[in-house]
């Protein structure tokens, strides 16, 4: 009977009861179970369904490829591939090239365009010339890269005999604005 009545007492109103144990109030870390994820973190099998794109997003607008950045020979399209720092251009038409890989998801992912020369004419001072331009790029699929082709037109052996030095670069950003490290190369001209 004493059983009962502390049983019934307890499960009324516990501070009428000077015997009843004091009630527990759990937390709420131990109240949600471990197999339930809060609203901020990931299951394992969310956590291995998102990582592929996750990864992609972070590594952002890149080379599609080894030679997806740099100096080709050609005007339209890269007949050869010279790489980031060819040095002196021989005689011919050439371009500064990119195929990009663009993340699939975002929208807005844009690509900066510096070019910077030093152009110096027999008899005459250094002069600079500048030039920018900005690309909106997006993801072209998983098979080819979305091409910048050319960004600018390369002609050696200039007319007028200049010899230029020329540096270029690439600068990618994310559509939050936030820049990537730019992709950088040389050549020159005469």
């Amino acid at each position: 009977m004493l059983l009962l009545t502390l049983f019934f007492g307890c499960s009324s109103q516990p501070q009428d009861c000077p015997e009843c144990p004091e009630p527990t109030v759990a937390h709420e870390s131990q109240a949600e179970s471990p197999s339930t994820p809060s609203p901020h973190s990931l299951s394992s099998w969310e956590a291995e369904l998102l990582a592929e794109p996750l990864e992609d997003l972070r590594a952002g607008v890149r080379p599609f490829h080894p030679e997806g950045f740099g100096i080709c020979r050609g005007i339209q399209r890269c007949e050869e591939f010279l790489g980031t720092d060819p040095g002196l251009l021989p005689s011919g038409d050439y371009m500064v090239y990119a195929e990009l890989r663009v993340p699939q998801l975002g929208e807005g992912w844009s690509a900066n365009f510096q070019l910077d020369c030093d152009i110096k004419r027999e008899g005459q001072e250094t002069r600079p010339y500048e030039y920018s331009r900005s690309y909106e790029v997006a993801y072209s699929g998983p098979n080819r890269g979305y091409r910048l082709a050319p960004m600018m037109r390369i002609k050696s052996a200039e007319p007028d005999g200049a010899l230029r030095d020329c540096r270029y670069s690439l600068t990618p950003s994310r559509p939050d604005g936030e820049a990537s490290e730019p992709l950088t190369g040389s050549y020159s001209t005469y």
